[in-house]
């Protein structure tokens, strides 16, 4: 089991708390509410991406080398024309 960052989740559910309150707020009316709207949903969003990307392993393991990693055949990196 992996270690969960407490942190990070505790960011996002009060990240949406805001955004949620805020978005009430500018159903009421209230134009103002919509900077905070986005702002929270915006942080939320970023750690949702960063909770996803740290449970990601380091290598996936696909059968494409990464991009500039040189060719086993020709010795030629990924990417360039001939010319």
């Amino acid at each position: 089991m992996r270690k969960v960052r407490w942190a990070s989740v505790w960011t996002v559910l009060g990240a949406c708390v805001v955004a949620l309150a805020m978005l009430w707020v500018v159903l009421r009316g209230r134009v103002w509410a919509w900077i905070p709207f986005f702002l929270a949903a915006g942080v939320a969003i970023r750690e949702i991406r960063y909770l996803q990307r740290s449970r990601r392993p380091a290598e996936a393991g696909f059968d494409e080398r990464r991009r500039g990693e040189p060719d086993a055949d020709t010795g030629r990196r990924r990417g360039r024309r001939s010319e």
